[in-house]
């Protein structure tokens, strides 16, 4: 028949456990507690256990690339700083090519090329409304003075973003 054991030391396996139940290798699971250094969390017939919750984040760190949050590179030996420099030259010549990292001058083109047409658009819209549609005199006015406040917030929108950017670099 099987052990009573605790609710609160259900989830503190063995080794040999931990390997079935997560389907690998006893001696991986060994080598990520170890490399982890993950501290037993009691015994169980002369074994130690450990902590299902601690094995899995340490297979979970190990399973996403680490990131730099917090690495100084100034303390890294020149090698080590020599090859970050390099590996983060690549992700962004990767992420160029992607296109998920787009040259700051592309989107402010692209960018400037939009609020041209919108503004075209805006400029000619009451035009438009008066021949096609037949509005009388006051709609017209009515529809000036929107898209003229329209293109006036677009304006300042663009202004405050150039004042806070200039801000964060300044």
């Amino acid at each position: 028949m099987g052990d009573i054991v605790r609710t609160a030391d259900a989830y503190d396996w063995s080794i040999s456990r931990l390997a079935e139940a997560l389907k690998k290798d006893r001696r991986t699971i060994a080598r990520i507690v170890q490399e982890s250094g993950i501290s037993p969390a009691g015994s169980r017939r002369g074994n130690p256990i450990y902590s299902l919750a601690d094995v899995f984040d340490a297979m979970d760190r190990g399973s996403r690339p680490q990131i730099a949050e917090g690495l100084d590179v100034d303390d890294l030996a020149p090698q080590e700083r020599r090859a970050w420099f390099q590996s983060e030259n690549e992700r962004v010549k990767l992420e160029r090519e992607l296109r998920s990292l787009v040259p700051v001058e592309e989107v402010q083109r692209e960018m400037s090329t939009l609020a041209k047409a919108v503004a075209s658009g805006l400029d000619s819209l009451a035009d438009m409304l008066e021949r096609d549609a037949g509005l009388p005199p006051e709609a017209i006015d009515l529809v000036e003075k929107t898209t003229d406040a329209l293109r006036e917030q677009m304006y300042r929108a663009i202004i405050a973003d150039d004042d806070d950017e200039d801000a964060a670099n300044g």
